[in-house]
């Protein structure tokens, strides 16, 4: 059982929306989770991942807070206003809500990203000083995902806003200033960063993963070493969203029991969590 209550986070004069997960059970402070949703995700993510998750780990003692990005869900904003960097502006306020309740203890705290999250969780990480992050089908360079057409885009002004450029994407508006910033961002700088612990969950279906996989130097970066401080699991046959009850019971599962252990909520074992079925296997240079 979790108490789930409506929070209201502030980044400058903008309102965001989001659900904190307490549970029910056991003495507080509480370890909490701060979920970082992908480039177009909610608070709750695709087929409530996010929501199943906070309730799991809910009922192992751990706490979790889900919001929407400014720009999206029920956040104040426009999507076309959105950047990598007002992204991770809006989560370092989450962790700032998370430092002031006296029932979450900011010193058990952890990020988990969700696609292009995890890259703003890793930034996040950076920036706030927490060391433990979950990585669920980390991109941090979109290289098919920024131009699903293959060609490069061409933007027009908003018809509402005329100060905007913008172009189709996802069914969104998505802006000039978007990639502009991503340009600007030394995702090498970033990925070097991070020397905390981590988990990396991936599909081994996933062609956006394999991409990234083929075109950056996963050897040069912790978070892909897959050793005891920086697991990483594939699960066999999934896809990018893990959209099948058995994927997304499995990354639940190594979730679950991998924030269990890194944030002490629970007595747990200190080996591993990734069996040999689901450990890496990096493409061939």
């Amino acid at each position: 059982m979790n108490d789930e209550q409506f929070v209201e986070l502030r980044d400058g004069d903008r309102r965001m929306a989001g659900i904190l997960h307490l549970p029910t059970r056991g003495t507080p402070p509480f370890p909490v989770v701060i979920y970082c949703p992908g480039k177009n995700g909610e608070r709750y993510e695709v087929h409530r991942l996010a929501v199943k998750l906070a309730r799991l780990l809910a009922d192992e003692g751990v706490a979790m807070l889900r919001f929407d990005y400014c720009g999206l869900g029920l956040s104040d904003g426009h999507y076309y206003d959105m950047t990598t960097s007002s992204k991770v502006s809006n989560v370092l306020k989450a962790w700032d809500e998370v430092r002031r309740r006296p029932e979450l203890d900011s010193g058990r705290t952890a990020y988990l990203g969700f696609s292009d999250g995890a890259r703003i969780a890793l930034m996040a990480a950076e920036r706030s000083g927490v060391d433990r992050v979950v990585l669920w089908s980390p991109l941090f360079y979109e290289f098919g995902g920024a131009h699903p057409s293959g060609k490069p885009p061409r933007f027009t002004r908003h018809a509402l806003d005329k100060e905007k450029l913008v172009m189709p994407w996802a069914g969104l508006w998505i802006s000039m200033e978007f990639y502009r910033d991503l340009q600007e961002l030394d995702k090498e700088a970033v990925l070097r960063a991070y020397e905390g612990r981590s988990l990396l969950v991936y599909g081994d279906d996933d062609p956006l993963i394999r991409e990234e996989f083929e075109k950056v130097r996963t050897d040069s970066y912790a978070i892909y070493r897959g050793d005891a401080g920086h697991e990483v699991c594939a699960v066999q046959g999934a896809g990018h969203l893990f959209t099948s009850r058995l994927f997304e019971e499995r990354i639940m599962d190594v979730t679950g029991q991998w924030l269990k252990r890194e944030l002490r909520a629970s007595e747990t074992g200190e080996g591993g969590i990734c069996d040999v079925e689901t450990s890496p296997v990096w493409p061939q240079p």
